[in-house]
């Protein structure tokens, strides 16, 4: 009975002690791992449309080293510059060394990480290696490109408002859009001076299909009607920043007038009321200077729910009832958000 009680012992301090050694080599090995080198195809990208689908950016690194053989996974990290990574943009690559964005891609994830379009903005990557929750990750060098996205503008099919407002000018003339290409057409334009009296052209010159007016009725500041290729002057009934609508399906028209501001938990009035934006004449666009927190806004006119903006995808692009546009905590701070509502293209940019 001792020879075996004895045995036992022996057995269970030899488990003991090898169990000491492996977790000390756990420890000798993580602190001694090689970390993979980062390194870019350039350090400077300037994106254009003209190479949309080209792959012209690549990152690539060793693999990390840790002593034993290990199945590595590898995850790239990618932050705006002089944010520290407390909220990176991370891609898991399983044990892939490399990622190649085209264009396009790239610049989509730029202006996500709230590069602005058109002017030079800095990113920070590093990869991060990971075998097991029991050993450290091991991080890479931290690599800093710079980076001009540009802004992606959509030449949908259009209809040209061309008014007293402007000169009677089609070719210069403000247009609606039919982001579906299907005879729907809307859009957001100034209409300020003179008669407010306008046509709808179907090129930028009086060559085209001209729509004028048949019919409306008219509540307040707002109007709705009929139209046809014959009809006289459209009309709104005062100065205003309109959202029009032509349906040459139907033949119907509408201008509704807005004004535009942000409202959420990350704006100063919550989601009790809206913070005003001020339309700049100049640039075609609203803008505010407000303090933000971190949450969620969203764009709305005539501080009401009818017409709000959102950004599904989070690519800066806004969409009707679309989600909330989420403000981070680096974000948080005094900020010019900018609301651009031109020919379809929806967009803002926060600053």
């Amino acid at each position: 009975m001792k020879n075996i009680f004895r045995i036992l012992l022996i057995s269970l301090i030899s488990i003991g002690i090898f169990s000491c050694e492996n977790n000390e080599i756990k420890t000798v090995m993580s602190s001694k791992g090689e970390a993979p080198v980062l390194s870019s195809s350039k350090t400077s990208y300037v994106l254009t449309p003209a190479t949309a689908n080209d792959s012209a950016v690549a990152f690539t690194w060793n693999r990390a080293n840790y002593g034993f053989q290990a199945a590595v996974r590898y995850t790239l990290q990618i932050a705006k510059a002089g944010t520290n990574f407390t909220a990176p943009k991370e891609i898991s690559l399983g044990n892939t060394v490399q990622l190649k964005y085209t264009t396009a891609d790239f610049n989509q994830l730029s202006i996500i990480m709230g590069l602005k379009p058109n002017a030079v903005g800095q990113l920070e990557l590093r990869v991060k290696s990971y075998i097991s929750d029991a050993v450290a990750d091991i991080y890479s060098n931290v690599l800093s490109v710079s980076v001009t996205p540009y802004l992606v503008v959509i030449n949908y099919p259009s209809l040209w408002v061309a008014g007293d407002f402007q000169g009677w000018n089609p070719a210069s003339a403000p247009r609606i859009s039919s982001r579906n290409a299907n005879g729907i057409y809307e859009g957001y334009v100034n209409i300020v001076g003179g008669t407010h009296q306008f046509k709808y052209t179907s090129q930028p010159d009086w060559n085209g299909t001209n729509y004028g007016w048949v019919s409306s009725t008219t509540t307040g500041s707002d109007v709705a009607g009929t139209f046809s290729s014959s009809g006289g002057n459209l009309f709104v009934p005062e100065d205003g920043y309109y959202l029009l609508k032509g349906n040459t399906n139907s033949n119907t028209w509408s201008g509704t007038k807005t004004t535009w501001g942000i409202i959420g938990d990350a704006a100063a009035n919550g989601w009790a009321d809206d913070v005003k934006m001020t339309y700049d004449a100049t640039k075609n666009v609203w803008k505010v200077t407000t303090v933000l927190k971190a949450g969620g806004l969203k764009f709305r006119a005539n501080s009401a729910w009818a017409i709000n903006m959102g950004d599904t995808g989070a690519d800066l692009s806004l969409e009707y009832d679309g989600d909330n546009i989420v403000i981070p905590a680096s974000l948080a701070g005094t900020r010019t958000i900018t609301l651009d509502l031109k020919a379809g293209n929806y967009t803002y940019t926060i600053e």
